[in-house]
């Protein structure tokens, strides 16, 4: 009988799956992948028609995007072909949760944990938008039912480990339960609680290994998945977070290729040397724990916003927003069962059962996943792992609510009822934080957005109208709203749109137009066309409001490349108006005069780039080669010395620290 319940569960969770792929499978929340979907999507279909994923080390996590690539190899590069085969895994997640409800407790809790599996609505949302959630959580399933069968075998154990390692390519945040198992291991008897830690190590090592040497052979650094943990931990960790991700002000867009090249190029400016990925990784992750150690009241204040999102109800978005979805999909509003309804019960009955024999390592797989959002920032698809235990915590809980009641045991069911009643008002309470993010304006404005981006403006207009149904205010969706117009040749409506930005129309009109001339100016450069691009870099400025440092600072070293010196140093000084602590000005400024044999001011100006940033290598390198070439050893040696011994990729640099070092006797 119990056999027959089971197989109608996991036929009502295939009809559900497929009938939510099916509602939206035309609309454009699946035809436009976004921020991360988009980028896995991209790669995917790189790698499908062989032009290869990543060139450099990786910044996102390879797994999803080599999977997804199998499948697009083989019926085609279409966003709706990942979403299939992920109803398939949600499918067959069902069935797992029904082993771990089984495992855990017993079969009636596996079959009800199985039901709620089935309808559970973050759940089939995730199946369809193209992220890492569905696979991560059919591997920690398959980890957690690993721990639960209590084989003694090693193989057992280097299997565990291969399941991690694939995690950690999924998203390294397991990475932290998995070292709490290896301490976990380590304190059971001696010999066999070394040997499962080995076997461990070694099966995310067979894992991670091939990763790391790939990434060291096309990046020179040893990365054992990727690279993107500083700017993580410094996007959760500074005095503007609050507690969920937060897009710096210098990067273009919240989209992994932009936050790659911004992070990377801010910290090689604010640094005053070019960085690897690696090394912008560590100076941001140095960013952040400089917040923690300098501000701890505002960081204790920002741990407890942290702590308080990881059991709210609220579906934290980072992509593409569950409460967009509910507007495309009917059948997705109608699901009965969410974190609001389920985590009360479950965490209760978990809180209950904290000593339950063998249930250590779950404590420590939950734990896990809350200090990864207190490390880094709530998400909800951060904290979905977490429902493969509470899940069977919830349906053991509601099962013996029901066996309280049939035995009279009715202060084990106060005890019980009071918790989750308890647990409810706080999980379910409403702030405007929460209210705001459940909000699906931000959705339909990263929508528009990617439309503009593919010059698709009259598809956009609509998406951007709705973003301002829900959020009439909403300034950055009116200009957005003003620029498409604009390209559409509707200039009174644009006006009118940035008008209710605050904006002033004309302002923005030559603004918008200016930028869009810089953007094929930049694009002609890369391209090596310098003249066509030194020619829309003059029209740039001559119609922009407020031409930007980099346009005068790139013209200049356009007039350098064609050797004019002369109106290279003008655009220099110029650029040194709109940005005077720019750094990189007066060191450009110093090559130009070293060029024109002009040591001495040249040196004023390397020492004007070294006093703005002191870090700034290549500045304090070409300062003491010049107070050498000048006579002045004391100075040369005294700039010199403090960078004496540390290890550079960049071979000027490395070349000029040499040659002064000899000069002065170090």
């Amino acid at each position: 009988m119990k056999r027959y319940i089971l197989i109608l569960i996991l036929i009502a969770a295939a009809i559900v799956r497929f009938s939510y792929l099916a509602s939206i499978w035309d609309t454009s929340i699946v035809k436009i992948p976004i921020i991360d979907s988009e980028y896995y999507h991209q790669w995917a279909a790189r790698i499908a028609d062989g032009r290869g994923g990543e060139e450099g080390i990786f910044f996102m996590s390879p797994l999803y995007p080599y999977l997804l690539s199998f499948f697009y190899r083989i019926f085609g590069p279409f966003p709706q072909v990942g979403l299939f085969f992920q109803a398939l895994a949600g499918i067959a997640l069902v069935y797992l949760m029904f082993r771990l409800g089984k495992a855990l407790f017993n079969e009636n809790v596996g079959l009800l944990s199985a039901a709620l599996a089935a309808f559970y609505r973050p759940f089939v949302y995730y199946e369809g938008v193209l992220l890492t959630s569905t696979l991560i959580l059919l591997l920690n399933a398959f980890i957690l039912l690993m721990l639960l069968s209590k084989s003694q075998k090693i193989r057992v154990y280097l299997i565990l480990g291969g399941l991690l390692g694939l995690s950690t390519l999924g998203r390294p945040s397991i990475l932290l339960f998995a070292t709490m198992l290896m301490i976990y291991f380590l304190w059971k008897p001696p010999e066999l609680g070394r040997k499962s830690a080995v076997f461990l190590i070694l099966g995310i090592l067979i894992i991670l290994l091939p990763v790391a040497y790939r990434n060291y052979h096309v990046g020179g650094e040893w990365v054992f998945s990727t690279a993107g943990t500083g700017m993580n931990f410094y996007a959760g960790n500074n005095a503007e977070s609050q507690g969920i991700y937060w897009e710096a002000p210098f990067i273009r867009s919240a989209e992994p290729q932009f936050e790659n090249q911004d992070y990377r190029l801010e910290a090689s400016a604010l640094a005053g040397h070019d960085l690897s990925i690696a090394a912008t990784s560590q100076f941001w992750f140095k960013q952040g724990l400089s917040y923690v150690l300098h501000q701890p009241i505002s960081y204790l204040r920002l741990l407890l916003t942290k702590f308080f999102l990881f059991f709210h109800a609220t579906e934290i978005p980072n992509n593409l927003s569950m409460y967009a979805a509910m507007e495309f999909s009917k059948l997705l509003r109608l699901l009965p069962f969410t974190f609001g309804l389920l985590a009360p019960i479950g965490f209760g009955f978990w809180l209950l059962n904290l000593r339950k024999p063998g249930f250590s390592i779950f404590n420590l797989y939950g734990l896990s996943y809350l200090l990864i959002t207190l490390i880094f920032f709530a998400a909800s698809e951060y904290r979905l792992p977490i429902l493969l235990l509470l899940i069977p915590c919830a349906a053991a809980g509601v099962i013996q609510l029901i066996d309280y009641l049939k035995k009279g045991s009715y202060r084990s069911l106060a005890m019980l009822m009071f918790t989750s009643i308890s647990l409810a008002v706080a999980v379910n309470m409403s702030t405007p934080m929460t209210t705001n993010l459940t909000s699906p304006r931000m959705d339909y404005f990263n929508l528009g957005s990617v439309l503009q981006k593919c010059q698709r403006d009259e598809e956009a207009i609509p998406l951007l109208q709705k973003a301002l149904i829900y959020d009439p205010s909403f300034a950055e969706a009116h200009r957005a709203l003003g620029e498409s117009y604009h390209l559409m040749g509707m200039h009174e409506e644009a006006a009118e749109e940035f008008r209710r930005a605050g904006l002033n129309p004309k302002h923005e009109l030559d603004m918008f137009d200016g930028e869009n001339l810089l953007a094929e100016a930049q694009k002609n450069a890369q391209q090596g066309n310098l003249k066509e691009a030194l020619k829309f870099y003059q029209q740039a400025i001559s119609i922009h409001p407020e031409p930007p440092a980099y346009a005068f600072f790139n013209i200049a070293y356009l007039e350098m490349q064609s050797g004019d010196t002369t109106r290279a140093i003008d655009y220099l000084n110029q650029a040194a108006d709109v940005d005077p602590r720019e750094p990189r000005i007066p060191y450009v400024l110093g090559q130009v005069l070293e060029k024109q044999g002009n040591d001495q001011r040249a040196l004023e100006k390397y020492l004007a780039a070294l006093d703005m940033n002191e870090n700034f290598d290549l500045a304090r390198a070409h300062s003491a080669s010049l107070a050498m070439k000048l006579g002045d050893k004391k100075q040369a040696a005294r700039l010199i010395e403090p960078i004496l011994g540390l290890k550079f990729t960049d071979p000027e640099l490395v070349g000029l620290i040499e040659q002064v070092a000899g000069q002065v006797g170090y």
